[in-house]
């Protein structure tokens, strides 16, 4: 799909009232809009919002471009974050004056090869309620499984479109600041679990002959252990240093 206006108004804009009424629960919690983006890591991708003015004017400006987390899913881990509308000080201005719209909670979630966004905004000019929003952090992800159930036909729709963001964005897809929150390779927060969660001398052994490349096998060999105590060493590494697969430790300096 070339045209991005193309996925406003086939999505966000023609099926409005189905959107809105998914999202009418979001009321009670006073939270007025929503954004909603999946994204492969093929980039594959797909885009919607409760705002379609809003959005109207996203894709027309390519603040798409500049979305710090419209970015290859690998690069992210779960969780959430407060952003801006937009990293762009001008187009920032223009969100706030137009649409009394300037930040979010945004709430990133990591599957096996694509993530999802929720962006939760506040009524207009009340942008001090999001962190308010942190108080019921756990009704905002049954929320996302309840979005996710009952929009599935439009997701899957919107996904066969065929808009890609690599295509797009290029190399800038793999790229992301080292400023931004929920990075996978938080540096900080690596530093931080280490300091709290040391590993033993045998962790530690395990640990180096994996980046050296070795084998669970080839490492329960040369320190003379069984394999399943290398991967329950494994297991325990990943653990402390808050790593979801043996890849996350290769990072981990």
């Amino acid at each position: 799909m070339k045209d991005l206006s193309h996925l406003v108004r086939n999505y966000t804009v023609k099926h409005e009232r189905t959107i809105k009424r998914i999202c009418k629960p979001l009321q009670d919690l006073n939270i007025s809009d929503l954004g909603y983006a999946r994204i492969k890591t093929d980039g594959s991708f797909c885009n919607f919002n409760t705002f379609p003015a809003l959005l109207e004017y996203f894709y027309a400006e390519k603040m798409y471009q500049s979305q710090p987390y419209f970015c290859c899913p690998d690069l992210f881990h779960s969780g959430y974050t407060l952003t801006q509308v937009s990293s762009i000080s001008s187009l920032q201005k223009t969100c706030e004056a137009r649409y009394g719209i300037n930040h979010s909670l945004c709430k990133v979630e990591r599957h096996q090869d694509y993530m999802e966004l929720f962006s939760f905004h506040p009524p207009i000019n009340q942008s001090t309620d999001c962190l308010n929003y942190l108080n019921c952090i756990h009704l905002l992800d049954k929320f996302a499984a309840y979005f996710r159930q009952e929009a599935r036909t439009l997701i899957t729709n919107a996904m066969n479109e065929g808009y890609n963001l690599l295509k797009s964005k290029g190399s800038a897809f793999y790229e992301a600041s080292p400023n931004l929150d929920l990075l996978s390779n938080d540096f900080k927060a690596q530093q931080f679990i280490k300091k709290i969660s040391p590993l033993t001398v045998r962790e530690h052994q395990c640990l180096d002959l994996f980046k050296e490349g070795r084998s669970a096998q080839a490492t329960a060999a040369i320190l003379n252990l069984s394999q399943r105590t290398v991967e329950h060493y494994f297991d325990n590494i990943k653990s402390k240093l808050g790593c979801q697969s043996k890849r996350e430790l290769l990072e981990i300096s």
